[in-house]
C-alpha cells in the first residue's frame, strides 16, 4: 500500500514538474526607466541552451508559456545595450521586470546602411513612409498625399481617393473634421513620418468620411531630454515662396512639454483660359476669356502642450492650438462676348464678326480667412487586469470669413459696367466628449467599447451689395443676403471584438449614430431639420501565409454628412460666370467599401495588390445650370450614386544598394448613376494613376531622387476633368546628423495643366487652368540638442472643413 502510495506521489509530482507556467513581464532601458520595444527575451536551460523565447511588444511588454522544470535562468538582447543573462528561479505566474545598460564604449565608425519600406500594410490600414514617396521635404502634407496610389488631386484642389471625395482626417490619431486639404496644408512636409490610409476602418473610429480616414504620424523622438528642430525653405524665382518652422521640446520622466511655431507664404501664378456658352431664352451665347490667375496662401500657427505621466499606467495631457488661415486668388479677366438668335438655336454654332456683341474686362478677387482655436484635453488608465480607459474632450471656436470684389469694365474706354462687394462673418463654435474602454477576455481575444457626442453651431451673417452706377448707391439684393445658424449634434456608440489565432487576426464590430440637424435663416419660413440614425458594422480580416506573404479582406459603412457652405440656401457670386448656392436639405452621403488586399516581400522587393469596390448613395456634387447669358448657378445636390471598382498596385524593387525603386498605380472604372439634374442619367469612365520616385545615392551624404505622377482624364456629373502630368527632382545633403540641405526642382516639365469641363444641352463650359509652379526650393532642416517624446499635435475639428 505504501509503495503504491510513493508511486503516485512521484506520478503527481512529475506532472507538477511539467506544467506549462505564464511568464511575463517588461523589459526598459536601466537608467532612464524607458520601454525598450522589441528586445528578445530568452529562457535558458541548465546547460544554459535557448529553450523558449518572445519578442517584447511596443511598450517592452513580453508573455510565454514554457515547462517549470526546465528554467535555469534569462537572457534579454537588445541593440545598443549590453547582454543580461539571469539565474532567476520563477513561480506560476511571474511576472519579471529586466533592466538594461547602454553600451558606453567606443568603437570605430561603422556605417550601417538600411531602406525602410516605403510602405507597409496592417490588418485596417496601408502605411506610407512620407520621406520616401519623392521630392517632399520642402513642401506641404498635400504634397506628400498627391504621391499615393489611392488619391488623386485636380486643377481646383478637389482631392478623391478612389472616386470619392472627403476623408476624416487624424493627427496621431486625434480626429478632426477638417478637409484633407487644409490639414496637409499647414504641416510641413518635413514633420512628417507615416501617412496612413484607412479604407476600411474599424467600428471604434468615427463612421464621417465616406472614403475613408488618413491619419498623420508626426516624426517622434525616443529619449528624454530636450531639444530644438527648426526647418526653413525658400525661393527667390517667381513665385515665391518661403517658411519655416521651429519646435521646442522639454521632455523629463515624468513630463513631456513641447511649443511649436511655423509660417508659411505660398504663391503660384497663373493664368486661366477658357469658354462658356449658353442657350439663354431666345438667344445663344458665346464668351471667351482668358488672363492671369495668381493665388497666395498664408498659414502660421502656434501649438502647445503637455502630458503628466505620473506611473507607466496612467497620463494626463492638454494642448492648444492657434492658427491664421488666408488664401487670396485674384483674377484679371478679358472677355469676348457673342450672341446670336438664329433658329435653330445651337451652342456650337460659328460665331462671326457680325455677332460680336461686346469686350470687357473683369477683376475678381476672392479671400479666405480663418481664425481657429483649438483646447484638448486626454486621459488614459490601464488597469491591473490589462484593461484600459480612456477620455477626450475637444472645444473648438473658430471665425471664418472674407471679402469678394467683382468689376466688369468696357474695353478699351474703361467703362464701369458692374461692380459688387460681398462679406462673410462666421463664427463656430463645437465640442467633442469622447470615452472609450477596451478590456481582455483572454490571451487572444479582447473587447472594447465606447460613446461619444459632438456637437457644432456655425452662424453666418452674409452681405452682399451691388453699386447702382446712375445714382452710384451701394445696394443690397435680398436673393444674395441671409443670416443662418446651424445646429448639428451626433451621439455615437460602438462595440468591437478584436482577435487572433495563430496565423489569423481578426476584428469586428457595430457601432450607431444619431444626427440631429437643424437649420434656420432669415429667407425661410421654418426651420430644415435632419434626425437620422445610421448603423455602421465593420469587419477585417488577416492571414498569413507562409513564404512572407498576407492576404486580408475589410469591410465598412461611412457616412459624409454635408458642409455649412453645401448648406448655404442662398446665392453666392463668387466670379463672373459663377453663383454658388446650397441646399439645406442636402442628405448625407452613405457608402459600402469592400476591399481584398495581398502582400507578398521578397529580401530586395515587395508587392501588395489591392481589389476593391466602393458603392456610395446621395452622392453631393456641384452640378450647374443657367441663370442667365453668361453665368451658370452652381448648385450642390444630391445628384446620384456612384460605384468605383478597381484594382491597386504597389511595388518596390532595389536592384543595388546605391538604386531603389518605387511604383504604384491605381485603375477603376468609376460611374456616376441616377443623376437628378443632368441630361445623361449615367456616365462612366476608366481611371487609373501612376506614380513613381526612384533614389540614388550618390555617396554616404549624397541623395538624387526624382518622382513622376499622371492622372488620368476622368468624367464628372456633368463632363469631365482632362489628365495631369507632374515631375519633381531633388538633391539632399546631408552635412552631419544635425544639419541636412535640400534643392528641390519642382514641375521640371512646366506641365501643371488641366481643363475642366461641364455640358448640358443648353450650356457648354470649359476652362483650362495653368500653373506656374516651375521653381526651384531649398531646405535647410537643423537639430538641436534633439531628443525627446513626440509632441501631440492637435487641429481644429470643424473649422476648416467649411474654410
Amino acid at each position: 500500500m505504501k509503495f503504491r502510495i510513493c508511486i503516485l506521489m512521484l506520478f503527481t509530482l512529475a506532472a507538477n514538474a511539467q506544467k506549462n507556467i505564464s511568464i511575463k513581464g517588461n523589459v526598459v532601458d536601466k537608467i532612464t526607466q524607458s520601454a525598450l520595444s522589441f528586445a528578445s527575451v530568452a529562457v535558458l536551460d541548465n546547460d544554459r541552451k535557448i529553450i523558449a523565447g518572445a519578442t517584447t511588444n511596443e511598450n517592452g511588454q513580453f508573455e510565454f508559456w514554457v515547462k517549470s522544470d526546465k528554467i535555469n535562468g534569462f537572457r534579454v538582447n537588445y541593440v545598443g545595450y549590453h547582454t543580461l543573462d539571469t539565474t532567476l528561479i520563477v513561480n506560476q505566474n511571474s511576472s519579471l521586470n529586466f533592466g538594461l545598460t547602454p553600451q558606453t564604449q567606443l568603437l570605430k565608425e561603422v556605417t550601417v546602411s538600411a531602406e525602410k519600406a516605403t510602405s507597409q500594410m496592417q490588418m485596417d490600414k496601408q502605411i506610407f513612409n512620407a520621406e520616401k514617396l519623392g521630392n517632399t521635404t520642402a513642401g506641404t502634407g498635400l504634397d506628400v498625399l498627391q504621391r499615393l496610389p489611392s488619391v488623386t488631386i485636380n486643377a481646383e484642389g478637389k482631392i478623391l481617393m478612389r472616386g470619392n471625395a472627403e476623408f476624416l482626417v487624424t493627427v496621431n490619431g486625434k480626429f478632426t473634421n477638417q478637409t484633407a486639404a487644409d490639414v496637409l496644408a499647414q504641416l510641413p512636409a518635413n514633420t512628417i513620418e507615416n501617412i496612413e490610409i484607412l479604407t476600411s476602418p474599424s467600428a471604434s473610429v468615427d463612421a464621417e468620411g465616406k472614403a475613408g480616414i488618413i491619419n498623420i504620424t508626426t516624426k517622434k523622438n525616443a529619449t528624454n531630454g530636450w531639444g530644438i528642430i527648426a526647418n526653413g525653405n525658400f525661393s527667390q524665382i517667381s513665385p515665391q515662396r518661403y517658411g519655416g518652422d521651429i519646435t521646442f521640446y522639454d521632455n523629463r520622466n515624468k513630463f513631456n512639454s513641447y511649443l511649436t511655431a511655423n509660417y508659411r507664404q505660398y504663391s503660384i501664378g497663373g493664368y486661366r483660359e477658357g469658354e462658356i456658352r449658353t442657350i439663354y431664352r431666345d438667344t445663344a451665347t458665346y464668351s471667351a476669356s482668358g488672363g492671369e490667375r495668381p493665388t497666395t496662401e498664408q498659414v502660421y500657427g502656434i501649438r502647445a502642450g503637455t502630458s503628466y505621466s505620473p506611473n507607466k499606467t496612467t497620463n494626463l495631457s492638454t494642448g492648444l492650438f492657434y492658427g491664421y488661415k488666408q488664401n487670396d486668388r485674384i483674377a484679371n479677366l478679358f472677355y469676348n462676348q457673342y450672341q446670336s438668335s438664329r433658329l435653330p438655336l445651337n451652342l456650337f454654332q460659328v460665331f462671326g464678326n457680325e455677332t460680336f456683341e461686346r469686350k470687357f474686362y473683369n477683376q475678381n478677387l476672392f479671400v479666405r480667412t480663418g481664425k481657429f482655436f483649438t483646447s484638448q484635453t486626454d486621459f488614459s488608465k490601464v488597469f491591473a487586469n490589462k484593461s484600459k480607459f480612456s477620455a477626450t474632450a475637444i472645444y473648438e471656436f473658430s471665425v471664418l470669413g472674407g471679402p469678394l470684389r467683382n468689376q466688369d469694365n468696357v474695353e478699351p474706354n474703361g467703362k464701369l459696367l458692374l461692380m459688387e462687394r460681398s462679406d462673410e462673418t462666421s463664427p463656430l463654435n463645437a465640442w467633442r466628449l469622447q470615452a472609450d474602454y477596451a478590456v481582455p477576455l483572454n490571451k487572444n481575444l479582447n473587447f472594447e467599447t465606447g460613446v461619444q457626442w459632438r456637437t457644432v453651431r456655425h452662424q453666418g451673417d452674409f452681405v452682399f451689395e451691388r453699386l447702382n452706377i446712375s445714382s452710384i448707391i451701394w445696394e443690397k439684393d435680398p436673393e444674395f443676403n441671409d443670416k443662418l445658424d446651424l445646429h448639428q449634434n451626433v451621439s455615437a456608440a460602438y462595440l468591437q471584438f478584436n482577435g487572433k489565432n495563430k496565423n489569423l487576426s481578426y476584428r469586428a464590430g457595430l457601432r450607431a449614430e444619431h444626427t440631429y440637424r437643424t437649420l434656420t435663416h432669415l429667407r425661410g419660413n421654418a426651420p430644415v431639420n435632419l434626425s437620422q440614425l445610421d448603423w455602421f458594422p465593420s469587419a477585417q480580416v488577416l492571414y498569413k501565409l507562409p513564404q512572407e506573404q498576407e492576404i486580408k479582406l475589410g469591410y465598412s459603412k461611412r457616412i459624409d454628412r454635408p458642409t455649412t457652405k453645401s448648406l448655404s440656401p442662398f446665392k453666392n457670386h463668387r466670379h463672373s460666370e459663377a453663383i454658388w448656392i446650397g441646399d439645406p436639405n442636402l442628405l448625407p452621403e452613405i457608402s459600402h467599401n469592400v476591399e481584398l488586399s495581398y502582400n507578398k516581400n521578397w529580401s530586395k522587393s515587395r508587392l501588395v495588390l489591392s481589389a476593391y469596390s466602393t458603392f456610395t448613395n446621395n452622392l453631393i456634387f456641384r452640378t450647374n445650370a443657367s441663370y442667365n447669358r453668361i453665368i451658370l448657378l452652381t448648385i450642390a445636390t444630391n445628384a446620384g450614386n456612384s460605384n468605383a471598382t478597381g484594382l491597386e498596385m504597389i511595388s518596390e524593387f532595389q536592384p543595388a544598394k546605391w538604386w531603389r525603386i518605387y511604383a504604384s498605380g491605381n485603375v477603376y472604372q468609376f460611374s456616376i448613376r441616377n443623376i437628378s439634374i443632368s441630361d445623361r442619367n449615367q456616365t462612366q469612365s476608366t481611371n487609373y494613376n501612376l506614380n513613381g520616385n526612384m533614389s540614388f545615392r550618390i555617396t554616404p551624404k549624397l541623395n538624387l531622387r526624382w518622382d513622376a505622377s499622371y492622372l488620368s482624364r476622368s468624367v464628372t456629373a456633368q463632363g469631365f476633368d482632362t489628365d495631369l502630368f507632374l515631375s519633381n527632382i531633388g538633391l539632399k545633403y546631408n552635412f552631419s546628423k544635425k544639419l541636412s540641405a535640400d534643392l528641390i526642382f519642382q514641375n521640371i516639365f512646366d506641365s501643371n495643366v488641366q481643363r475642366i469641363t461641364t455640358q448640358s444641352p443648353v450650356f457648354y463650359s470649359s476652362t483650362e487652368y495653368t500653373k506656374s509652379d516651375r521653381i526651384l526650393l531649398l531646405n535647410l532642416s537643423y537639430r538641436f540638442n534633439e531628443s525627446g517624446k513626440s509632441s501631440k499635435n492637435i487641429k481644429t475639428e470643424y473649422g476648416e472643413k467649411d474654410f
